[in-house]
């Protein structure tokens, strides 16, 4: 039997170059799954059913021993805790496959799975410890700058200076399947970058034709897809790489295609930004160092692509002398509260120097800075917000910055402001439900920093509501001291799921 959403795996003999696909069916639903080499002769294929009940399969291939074979399995309810993959929700936004939304709060260590295997433990035991839902990670080893370990294992054979895509390294990809098996055990999404340009000509895999990108994606998601943790980055830095744009377009598609399972797709930018408003993007993954400086900027971003925005690199907390490796960690939590009342989400990294020369972004280990804490404390404030997700509600002009479900919650986020007191005021969209003078609202203090939330001890009722605001007749709430202050406003008796 396999769970609803989880990992069934049939394994078969046959000869090493040969290649297979099965046919999985479920009453009138089909689905075609490639298979792949496992070494030693081994041909495996892995499906993730997303419906209970009897499957059955049959396998197709030029090989003899490969074709033909047959077999089945039942897929039972998913266990406390799989909620199923995620998913786009709500134009913007993310939620699992039963309606769980999803809130990303996720971290970077670009050379985790190439770290000896203490350093390996410890990366993956501080990301889920630390409250983070998704890691970005490289499928390739980083060489060059700041990298201070030379992995055991490489994707491919060679021949001679060349790499053999169609020889694969059954150990390299074994350790692949367990970093993405591993985050999926500590409830963490595997944002598993694809290509990368950080080779600095010591290992050449920079350099594969177009034809080697196909083989390499074939194998990849064969292997992977049917993790319900994966989401595919094809990417960082990707237009650093000698690659025209339609060369990208075709890697997107070619994934597209193969991916049964059809996981989330992306594709993150060093200047210049890849046209996310192509079909076969699912979200937009963007570096931007100023994009969440300054209020009002990321939003933008939403009106351009109409597609979830995650800002997956606004710079580290870290001490490093790069302009993109030194916010402090107050910074970077003011900056994930900007993305955040812009209705996009924000990825975290560290940018210190450990062992040596190298970086925690690059090798990871146990977190050094002040920020995962606290941002797992927002993702928890998110969390207890329900419903899709927070969008702005006046992105016209809202001094406020207010963002929410319009007449049920308000986040606002008073940034590096530090007023002594607040005026009970809400903005007025012109989308989704509109304010009705007598509404009640409960309000709640959140200090960002020192990670408290105090619920104001009276109710505000709405006794005006204009076309852009709406306004209580109401004592001022005084506030503590300090900036990086957020306020959420609740309507009373309603649920916000």
């Amino acid at each position: 039997m396999t769970e609803r959403w989880g990992v069934f795996e049939a394994r078969f003999a046959g000869p090493e170059d040969a290649t297979f696909e099965a046919t999985f069916t479920h009453g009138d639903r089909t689905v075609r799954v490639p298979g792949f080499p496992d070494g030693d002769g081994t041909h495996v294929v892995r499906f993730s059913p997303d419906v209970e009940g009897e499957w059955a399969y049959v396998t197709t291939s030029g090989a003899a021993e490969l074709d033909g074979c047959t077999g089945g399995f039942r897929a039972v309810p998913p266990s406390p805790g799989n909620h199923g993959p995620v998913s786009v929700a709500g134009t913007y936004h993310f939620a699992y496959a039963d309606g769980t939304p999803f809130r990303p709060v996720g971290t970077t260590v670009y050379n985790w799975v190439h770290q000896p295997e203490e350093r390996y433990r410890e990366t993956l035991e501080a990301v889920a410890d630390g409250g983070f839902t998704k890691l970005r990670f490289l499928v390739f080893p980083q060489g060059g700058n700041h990298v201070g370990h030379v992995p055991d294992a490489f994707p491919f054979a060679k021949d001679g200076e060349e790499w053999d895509v169609s020889r694969i390294d059954v150990a390299f990809f074994r350790k692949i399947d367990r970093a993405v098996r591993d985050l999926l055990e500590a409830g963490v999404q595997a944002d598993v970058i694809l290509f990368h340009p950080y080779d600095s000509g010591q290992f050449g895999l920079d350099g594969l034709t177009a034809e080697q990108d196909a083989a390499y994606l074939r194998h990849l998601v064969a292997r992977l897809s049917a993790y319900r943790n994966v989401w595919w980055s094809l990417a960082n830095e990707y237009d650093i790489l000698s690659r025209p744009e339609e060369r990208w377009d075709e890697v997107f598609r070619t994934l597209q295609e193969t991916d049964p399972h059809g996981r989330l797709r992306s594709i993150h930018n060093w200047i210049r930004l890849y046209d996310h408003n192509k079909p076969w993007v699912t979200h937009v993954s963007l570096q931007n160092g100023s994009a969440v400086a300054e209020f009002g900027r990321a939003l933008l971003y939403r009106d351009a692509y109409r597609k979830p925005i995650v800002l997956d690199e606004i710079k580290y907390e870290g001490d490093t002398a790069e302009r993109w490796g030194n916010l402090s960690a107050r910074e970077l939590v003011h900056r994930f509260w900007i993305a955040t009342v812009s209705g996009t989400y924000a990825s975290h990294g560290e940018s210190y120097l450990v062992d040596g020369g190298t970086l925690s972004v690059v090798a990871g280990g146990p977190f050094r800075g002040q920020s995962p804490p606290r941002l797992e404390f927002l993702r928890r404030i998110l969390e207890e917000v329900g419903g899709a997700g927070l969008d702005p509600i006046d992105k016209w002009d809202d001094p406020t910055y207010t963002a929410g479900i319009p007449r049920q919650i308000y986040l606002q986020y008073l940034g590096l402001d530090a007023p002594q007191a607040w005026t009970f005021r809400l903005p007025q969209g012109v989308r989704g439900e509109r304010l009705q003078v007598g509404d009640r609202f409960a309000v709640d203090v959140i200090d960002t920093w020192n990670m408290t939330v105090e619920t104001v001890d009276r109710e505000f009722t709405l006794t005006s509501v204009e076309r852009n605001t709406a306004t209580a007749d109401a004592e001022p709430v005084a506030l503590p001291a300090g900036e990086a202050l957020a306020l959420r406003i609740r309507r009373i008796d309603v649920d916000p799921g």
